[in-house]
């Protein structure tokens, strides 16, 4: 399943490993390429389980317009059946209803009106339970519209890193040797200084007793920090003798179930706070006797123009 190079890794050099265990992942990925945990959590009910806060935090901004905007027509369709219902001729003062359909629509945008405290005056409530269903209606846009705020603060002033992997991890010629490499890039125009990054390689053994083991190796890189991050930065571990990677090749690393875990580690300029990203590479994203091109390109007026859209070029380069 492995070769006796992994085999012999392991037992000279045994490396903690990052959290997942000897166990996981089968023959799937264990981190995703987005950076998100391949994890599926079982044993809790629904309600246990699940923060809405965090999920809405975490969920992209279209799913969270989308969640907003569903929860403003659900309350307002519920309580204008509840108006429909009462009577709106008896209940609403000033609708002016001729079908069912437009009894419906003036309960509706009354809702809509008490819902978020606009109240243009047009149509009012009569009576004692049209009264009371409209204030707690109010009170129910007042807290909903004050959550709502303080998700959206949350959201904006959340730190997050918006760096950009290359499709492809690749091995290339590197000096006199070889390497693995790939890159990444700033997605945003902020700033990252101290940026550090840690590569891991996990991989399974096959042990005497028949049993599969994940194990994890630390990759060495050409350089695993920079100061500042305008750039593309092209992550290099160099093959050489001392390098796990030394005579294997992407069958070998597919044989082995291998991944490449990446961990990057900044400071954000514009929220004075650290920030993570994290990716990973699988022995189907791998390329074997490539190399990268320069993705930028000097300006006429002095000034170097950063090409994001091609960080995943690369051109063929025979192996050493």
């Amino acid at each position: 399943m492995i070769s006796e190079k992994l085999k012999s890794l392991f037992k000279n050099n045994e490396f903690q490993d990052l959290g997942f265990g000897s166990k996981a992942g089968g023959s799937g990925r264990l981190l995703n390429r987005d950076g998100s945990f391949n994890l599926k959590r079982k044993g809790q009910s629904f309600l246990q389980s699940f923060s809405p806060y965090h999920w809405l935090i975490s969920i992209s901004w279209q799913h969270f317009l989308l969640v907003i905007v569903l929860l403003y027509f659900t309350m307002n369709l519920l309580y204008a059946f509840i108006y429909y219902f009462l009577g709106v001729e008896t209940h609403l003062a000033g609708a002016i209803t001729n079908t069912e359909q437009e009894k419906f629509m003036e309960a509706f945008f009354f809702s809509a009106q008490t819902l978020t405290t606009v109240g243009y005056g047009r149509i009012s409530p009569i009576g004692f339970f049209s009264s009371f269903i409209a204030a707690m209606e109010a009170l129910t846009g007042v807290l909903s519209f004050a959550l709502v705020t303080g998700i959206l603060y949350g959201r904006f002033s959340k730190p997050t890193a918006n760096i950009l992997f290359s499709d492809n991890a690749i091995f290339a010629p590197y000096r006199n040797i070889n390497a693995f490499m790939f890159r990444i890039i700033n997605g945003r125009s902020n700033q990252l200084i101290e940026i550090e990054v840690q590569v891991t390689m996990s991989y399974t053994t096959r042990e005497e007793n028949n049993t599969t083991q994940r194990r994890y190796a630390q990759l060495k890189l050409e350089r695993d920090k920079v100061n500042f991050f305008p750039m593309t930065w092209t992550i290099v571990h160099p093959i050489d003798s001392n390098s796990p990677l030394e005579g294997l090749s992407i069958k070998d690393l597919e044989d082995a179930d291998a991944e490449f875990f990446i961990i990057i580690k900044a400071f954000d300029d514009t929220f004075c706070q650290t920030v993570y990203s994290r990716g990973s590479y699988k022995s189907n994203e791998l390329l074997s006797g490539v190399k990268f091109v320069p993705n930028f390109a000097n300006d006429p007026d002095g000034s170097t123009v950063l090409f994001l859209d091609k960080i995943n070029d690369h051109i063929p380069a025979p192996l050493n």
